[in-house]
């Protein structure tokens, strides 16, 4: 055989491979021109209030009623019991790591388990929270519309249906063209947002942007961290209460972000406290993705003892932990944070009069790069578990009680599970965030 002929299909091959590569290329170049040219922030805007009430607080109320409002991440009703999500990592203590057969783990799905389980959770979700008597107001963060990830189940839809007797308010907090990673389960078209519902008259209502990571990926898989403002007249007085629902940043190193972000979070509190000069009312609610408790000096040594990093996995080696420095008595000293570096303590509230509140009867979230388990069946939960959501109140606001809803034998979350189980009652049971329920007053100057 000549060696013509044995260049011949040599050369119709690599032309071939070429041909196939250039394609790859071209549909790889495209698709980033998708992603590039669809991506937006949506900015500082209006809201619509649906499904307005007629009720109103009046000035009456002022120091005798008192009122309940709860947050709860639904996490798009994907984060039941049995689920991880691919974005979160953790290690395991060292004293763990042979018993699970491993040193680092890592989620597995972008989606809810299927669209019978986003239903499900989703449902589960809001009937936990409507089993609260006399509820006031809820604030929900997580709550997709049209989303692949859920399968578009219309949670806002379902949570409207089930609010009837509440006015709403949505802020989309998460919109982004299709994203095709990870390449096993893309996580595809996202529109998730917060949703903020009240038994009295919202009389206006703003969705504020917080600022997110710069890094050019990584903004197209952090939420477009917003928070919503809802201003609710008190009749007979010329003070009015405004209601803060908040999703801050989580996939944030060092917390970085996050410090920007409750800067933005302050600036906003104080002008909301001081509109028209009336010295108003202000709750902040919701998944502040940092410890509201651990460093709080209202939070009890038997919740550290008992709760804050005792499982198997290191919280403290996590890329997403982080928590607020609330006490004041410590501001500009130095001091030794939890990872064992030594800081000038700076008080996160210092110039303002927050103070800040997270339940301590059970955690509020939980790790989720694994399944929510004993793996190893040693009487200790594999995941990392923490308080972060919760809420931020003004001086003229009294905090009367808040706890996690939890599933201990409670009438909120159903639990499933035997008592002898080391998860019985810590809850989870339609996502990886719990349920905080506060009741408070509020009073006069």
């Amino acid at each position: 055989m000549s060696k013509k002929k044995m260049k011949k299909p040599l050369k119709i091959t690599l032309i071939s491979v070429g041909s196939v590569l250039l394609v790859v290329i071209l549909v790889a170049i495209s698709y980033l021109g998708y992603v590039i040219g669809s991506y937006s922030r949506i900015g500082d805007i209006a809201l619509e209030v649906n499904n307005n009430q007629t009720a109103t607080i009046k000035s009456s109320d002022i120091d005798s009623k008192s009122f309940k409002i709860t947050t709860y991440n639904i996490g798009f009703g994907a984060y039941e019991r049995d689920y991880s999500f691919f974005m979160d990592s953790s290690v395991f203590k060292e004293e763990y790591v042979a018993s699970q057969g491993r040193k680092q783990t890592t989620g597995k799905h972008a989606h809810a388990l299927s669209k019978e389980r986003a239903l499900f959770n989703t449902n589960g979700a809001y009937d936990t929270i409507l089993k609260v008597t006399d509820l006031d107001f809820a604030l929900y963060q997580e709550v997709d519309t049209s989303s692949t990830r859920s399968y578009k189940v219309n949670q806002v839809e379902i949570g409207n249906e089930k609010h009837a007797g509440y006015a709403s308010v949505y802020g989309v907090n998460y919109h982004s063209a299709y994203l095709a990673y990870p390449f096993n389960e893309p996580i595809g078209k996202s529109n998730s947002g917060i949703s903020t519902y009240s038994k009295y008259k919202i009389a206006d209502a703003n969705r504020y942007e917080f600022k997110i990571t710069d890094s050019f990926f990584g903004k197209f898989f952090d939420l477009d961290r917003s928070f919503t403002v809802s201003e609710i007249a008190i009749e007979g007085s010329t003070q009015k209460l405004y209601i803060f629902n908040v999703h801050m940043s989580a996939y944030d190193e060092n917390g970085v972000v996050r410090k920007v972000q409750l800067q933005q979070l302050k600036e906003a509190y104080k002008l909301a406290r001081d509109i028209d000069g009336e010295d108003n009312f202000v709750i902040i609610g919701g998944d502040f993705n940092h410890d509201l408790v651990i460093d709080n000096p209202l939070t009890s040594t038997e919740y550290k003892n008992n709760f804050f990093n005792a499982q198997e996995t290191d919280g403290l080696n996590t890329d997403w932990y982080n928590y607020l420095r609330l006490n004041p008595s410590l501001d500009g000293q130095t001091v030794t944070n939890l990872w064992g570096e030594e800081e000038v303590y700076q008080y996160d509230f210092k110039d303002t009069d927050i103070t800040a509140h997270g339940p301590t009867n059970y955690p509020t979230c939980r790790d989720a790069s694994i399944n929510f388990l004993d793996k190893n069946e040693n009487g200790i939960i594999d995941n990392f578990m923490v308080t972060i959501d919760g809420f931020l109140v003004s001086d003229n606001i009294e905090v009367v009680s808040i706890e996690t809803l939890d599933s201990a034998g409670s009438v909120y979350q159903q639990e499933n599970l035997l008592e002898t189980d080391p998860r019985y009652g810590y809850g989870f049971v339609y996502s990886d965030h719990n349920p905080v329920l506060m009741e408070f007053k509020i009073k006069s100057s």
